[in-house]
């Protein structure tokens, strides 16, 4: 049984806004074009993690 979010497990974490902000000011000096190879794999992980997560809660 998966456990009952709650609408704090939606926010960041204070150090995850911190870090957000540090990303947001390194993203300015990337190149769009390596900016649009970064992107894509981040999807392409995410998307390899929403499967993990399916596999695990998937029942046997």
């Amino acid at each position: 049984m998966l456990p009952t979010l709650k609408r704090q497990d939606f926010e960041l974490t204070m150090e995850q806004q911190f870090r957000l902000v540090r990303y947001t000011q390194q993203v300015e000096e990337i190149p769009p074009e390596k900016l649009r190879a970064i992107l894509l794999e981040i999807l392409r992980q995410l998307m390899i993690k929403n499967n993990l997560l399916r596999a695990l809660v998937r029942k046997p």
